[in-house]
């Protein structure tokens, strides 16, 4: 047990580059119970549960043009009764790359869950939530080009998606069995990002993202499905997770020095599939070991709000108290 637990974290640390678009969570896919991993013994029944938990989550991923993306990401859950409980996460990122590196307070999800069917073999809970922005998505390039003028970084730099989001979903245990269904939608855009190529006609690299000045993200829906494998004190979740980006992303397309216009992105739309992993180790009553790991298989075309993934990798303990 103790080498099978070794190799699985192990995977989890040392990834292999690929070139796509990995989990590209724009939020909902790790909101709630949507990205909970559930607690099961060998007879695949949930134990006691603890009605208050506490979790620190670090996440390594590649980005776009094999950026870095790290995480540490707290998150508390409060139970207000046995089957209400609200959950707040606020993560904290790094991102590196060829253009340089920005790091910033990343989007705060907040989330309310009810368990509306509690059962030893059989839950359902229902998620609303929301994320807000942290940020106009528009951080500054370091340099710049022309009379010292800052420079807007691509998406894939930036912390914030600078929209205030709606979060629905609704999560299914049956047995090993877990499937959800949730959707992401953009109640308020505060994006005022102003990458464009011609700022970037002294660096080759700095014209090799996605243009996306005044980016307005189309919704998402999400649906995901896992098989639990309890073995003694580890559950292993192999699972698919589908994100279907339902509309064209638009973004500002200049026409000259002082006028622009708003412009669809062809390719934006479509579905991105991941498979992923997780894992939960138990080392008390009240302290678990938990990692993750997802890559795609199927990804869509264009991605300009930044979110591409080839590879996301987490480790984290959570505190049920």
């Amino acid at each position: 047990m103790r080498y099978l637990l070794l190799l699985l974290i192990g995977a989890a640390m040392h990834p292999s580059h690929a070139n796509a678009q990995g989990c590209s969570d724009a939020g909902v896919c790790t909101a709630g119970p949507i990205g909970e991993i559930p607690t099961l013994t060998d007879s695949t029944t949930t134990e006691d549960e603890h009605r208050h938990y506490a979790r620190m989550t670090f996440s390594y991923a590649i980005g776009e043009r094999s950026t870095t993306v790290l995480q540490v990401i707290p998150e508390v859950g409060f139970g207000i009764t046995d089957r209400w409980g609200v959950q707040l996460r606020v993560p904290y990122m790094t991102i590196d790359g060829d253009l340089g590196s920005n790091s910033g307070v990343g989007d705060p999800v907040l989330t309310s869950s009810f368990a509306f069917i509690k059962e030893d073999h059989k839950r359902l809970d229902g998620m609303v939530g929301v994320k807000l922005n942290s940020g106009n998505a528009n951080d500054n390039s370091d340099g710049s080009f022309i009379d010292q003028v800052p420079r807007s970084l691509p998406m894939p730099y930036q912390t914030s998606l600078g929209t205030t989001d709606l979060l629905l979903g609704v999560n299914f245990r049956y047995e090993r069995w877990t499937a959800a269904l949730a959707w992401q939608h953009v109640l308020v855009n505060e994006n005022r990002n102003g990458y464009i190529h011609l700022n970037w006609l002294d660096n080759t690299a700095g014209r090799s993202y996605f243009e996306s000045a005044g980016l307005e993200r189309a919704d998402d829906a999400v649906a995901r499905l896992l098989y639990a494998l309890p073995i003694g004190k580890l559950t292993v979740q192999p699972g698919i997770l589908a994100i279907m980006h339902l509309g064209e992303d638009t973004r500002e397309q200049p026409v000259d020095f002082f006028t622009s216009e708003r412009i669809a992105i062809d390719g934006s739309e479509g579905l991105t599939l991941n498979l992923t992993a997780d894992l939960r180790y138990k080392l008390s009553r009240a302290w678990w070991l938990e990692a993750s790991v997802g890559a795609p298989v199927l990804v869509r075309e264009v991605r300009p709000d930044g979110l591409t993934r080839a590879l996301v990798a987490n480790m984290g303990l959570r505190f049920a108290f």
